[in-house]
């Protein structure tokens, strides 16, 4: 088996502060209304709203309940969705967490957080709170979330493993 490590260290103070660079969101016409109506609440910050999906929707993310990759490449939105470019500037963390997410699942961050777009406008987390489902994984600040991802190759295919220490 052939491994690829990574083993640089970032300090915990640039891991949560706001970066000066921009990322960009891919997100269809067709819930871009929508998108708008959930980031108003947030003043208008695409940033806090992203950290509040993440938040909330950790219960299915990191308990593996997402869908399946269809694929072995990186699976992107499916095409003629009218993609609207939305530009933010994330935390360092959020953006991080989001893409170890997308990487993890076969996803494109932007496929992924389309889907949890849907899932906040589904009403999911509602569901999640009436049936005590959105505690599953600890979401208080004091609590550090290690997250290791494994490629593996077994004979003839690869195994994508996603797990969350807490």
């Amino acid at each position: 088996m052939i491994v690829f490590q990574n083993s640089k260290e970032f300090a915990r103070e640039k891991i949560n502060e706001e970066d000066a660079t921009v990322s960009t969101l891919l997100i269809p016409n067709h819930l871009i209304v929508d998108f708008q109506s959930k980031v108003k609440k947030y003043n208008g910050n695409v940033s806090p709203y992203l950290r509040s999906l993440l938040r909330r929707f950790r219960s299915i993310s990191h308990t593996g309940i997402l869908p399946e990759p269809k694929k072995i490449k990186t699976e992107y939105q499916v095409g003629n969705l009218n993609l609207r470019k939305v530009n933010f500037r994330p935390r360092n963390s959020e953006w991080v967490e989001l893409g170890e997410l997308a990487l993890a699942f076969g996803k494109s961050r932007c496929w992924m957080f389309v889907h949890l777009l849907q899932l906040d406008l589904l009403g999911m987390w509602r569901i999640l709170v009436e049936s005590k489902l959105h505690k599953v994984v600890p979401t208080l600040p004091s609590l550090e979330l290690k997250v290791s991802l494994r490629f593996q190759k077994i004979k003839d295919y690869f195994s994508r493993q996603f797990y969350v220490r807490v």
